[in-house]
């Protein structure tokens, strides 16, 4: 049993991306909990123009039968991004199976090859040479939930006391550029720890992974192969030319699958712009 957490907030450059992660994900049998903030800290109800976007999402989502579960936080309006990226780390706070695994992913990241390198009794990290010395990378860390509750100190915790406990008197000049990297050093800080499995992924010339289709990369489409287990999507996605990379590669790797909810979510969601 596994689930991939992943947050967003109501930026459109990833909120945009939820029913995509989520199918990805489902397709290779993985549920999906992805956290959102509460979108204003004095009124639990998004505008309008958000809260259409969330039923256009859940309406995606409900069409092909994809499973996702959103847990929702309070936060300060600057918090907010922090707050999402740092929830991830918390989602063994939720009514899980303690032997569930967990696997914390990006909202614009597709996964196509679901690696089998989980163990039950220790933590596995991906990538762990794509980031600066004191950090693990956010893609991807896994354990079983009743490691993730006893590293972090989450017995008995919620989610958003956890949150508050780590960010809710933190205060600087520019919080989100300030803490920007405050749950990979978060992941550090408490996996480093423990005995644990760290599998790198540089290519050894650049700050591309293996077997990764970057978004940065300008050849990108000349790179499609079979052997590429994820794709980090091109942002904003809605933009013509980001959608097209993005149907692109999707086809290829997804040849018999009909992509029309696709192109009709992205046609919809271009109109609540």
């Amino acid at each position: 049993m596994a689930k991939a957490i992943i947050s967003s907030t109501y930026d459109n450059r990833y909120m945009y991306f939820i029913p995509i992660c989520v199918w990805a994900w489902n397709k290779l049998g993985v549920d999906v909990i992805c956290f959102m903030p509460f979108e204003n800290t004095n009124d639990d109800i998004p505008n309008k123009k958000s809260l259409q976007k969330l039923e256009l999402i859940e309406s995606v989502i409900k069409s092909f039968g994809g499973k996702l579960q959103t847990p929702m936080f309070y936060a300060p309006d600057h918090k907010q991004a922090t707050y999402s990226q740092c929830s991830r780390l918390y989602g063994a706070c939720l009514d899980l199976p303690e032997d569930e695994h967990l696997i914390v992913s990006d909202i614009d990241m597709v996964v196509f090859r679901h690696s089998a390198d989980m163990v039950d009794d220790k933590f596995v990290i991906w990538g762990t040479d794509l980031v600066p010395a004191g950090q693990m990378p956010m893609c991807y860390i896994s354990a079983p939930v009743k490691l993730w509750r006893d590293t972090f100190n989450l017995n008995g915790v919620t989610y958003q006391q956890a949150l508050d406990r780590l960010l809710g008197e933190d205060e600087c000049q520019d919080y989100r550029a300030c803490r920007w990297s405050v749950d990979q050093e978060q992941a550090y800080l408490h996996i480093s720890k423990t005995d644990r499995f760290e599998l790198p992924r540089s290519n050894g010339q650049n700050q591309f992974a293996q077997n990764r289709y970057d978004r940065d990369d300008q050849f990108i489409l000349d790179r499609l192969s079979p052997e590429t287990i994820d794709f980090h999507m091109n942002r904003p996605g809605y933009e013509d030319k980001n959608f097209e990379i993005i149907l692109t590669i999707l086809k290829y790797h997804y040849p018999q699958e009909d992509f029309k909810w696709f192109i009709n979510y992205n046609l919809a969601y271009k109109k609540l712009l």
